[in-house]
């Protein structure tokens, strides 16, 4: 295998958004908004979102694209397996980036169509209830990047503050392979808060944070996070 020179940069911060309605999609982007470079719109979220129906979809994703500005826009959707690759076709061609689980079963075939609707595509692997060892995570990311997606995103549970090294020692070695796709890495829980913070030294281009409520254990909300972020990579140049 052959290495590159790994170069430290902060993370972009993604304000992921837990919201009922579109209501409160407007609050959390008014409040937030200007701490963050990327919105990711966690569909399943929405109250009636297993009904939706195209139009309907299609019509709230084009809102929130609007409220997002410039901002990157990834659209994510967890639920019943052949309703989220219904609402990930639909996202196409609409969002920047599509959020799909590694263990998706049409993995292979949302990355081909999105790529034809030029569409990014963000490959996410979770554990929920433990913390891998460094080798399993890097070895994660290297199957993970067979699959062709554009960004690939690991993230566990951390029980206790050492876990959190096993993540970022994983993301720093498969980030500096020669060829190696950008890559997100994520130490979920309060004992892995750190990983938010400082995962751009390891690799990690992207920190999740969320508006009023969280989506995932352990965010900070985005105006948290990116007064942390400013604080540690001081400021940007």
């Amino acid at each position: 295998m052959k290495f590159r020179k790994k170069k430290s940069k902060r993370p972009e911060v993604c304000l992921s958004l837990n919201c009922a309605n579109m209501n409160e999609v407007v609050a959390d982007i008014s409040k937030y908004g200007n701490y963050c470079s990327i919105v990711e719109w966690c569909v399943d979220t929405m109250d009636g979102s297993e009904s939706y129906t195209k139009e309907k979809f299609l019509d709230d994703a084009k809102a929130v694209k609007a409220l997002c500005g410039r901002r990157k826009f990834i659209i994510d959707y967890k639920g019943k397996e052949e309703f989220t690759n219904t609402v990930l076709r639909w996202a196409m061609g609409v969002c920047d980036i599509i959020d799909i689980d590694y263990d998706n079963p049409e993995l292979t075939a949302l990355i081909k169509e999105a790529k034809k609707k030029k569409t990014k595509t963000l490959i996410s692997h979770h554990v929920f209830d433990y913390m891998p060892s460094r080798s399993e995570i890097a070895e994660q990311y290297i199957i993970m990047e067979k699959s062709g997606g554009d960004i690939l995103k690991i993230a566990c549970m951390a029980k206790e503050e050492v876990d959190t090294y096993s993540i970022l020692e994983a993301a720093s070695a498969y980030s500096q392979l020669n060829g190696a796709k950008p890559i997100v890495a994520i130490a979920m829980g309060e004992e892995g808060q750190v990983s938010r913070i400082c995962g751009g030294d390891f690799g990690s281009i992207i920190s999740y944070a969320c508006g009023d409520k969280p989506t995932a254990p352990g965010q900070f909300n985005a105006m948290q996070l990116s007064k942390y972020i400013y604080k540690y990579y001081g400021e940007e140049k």
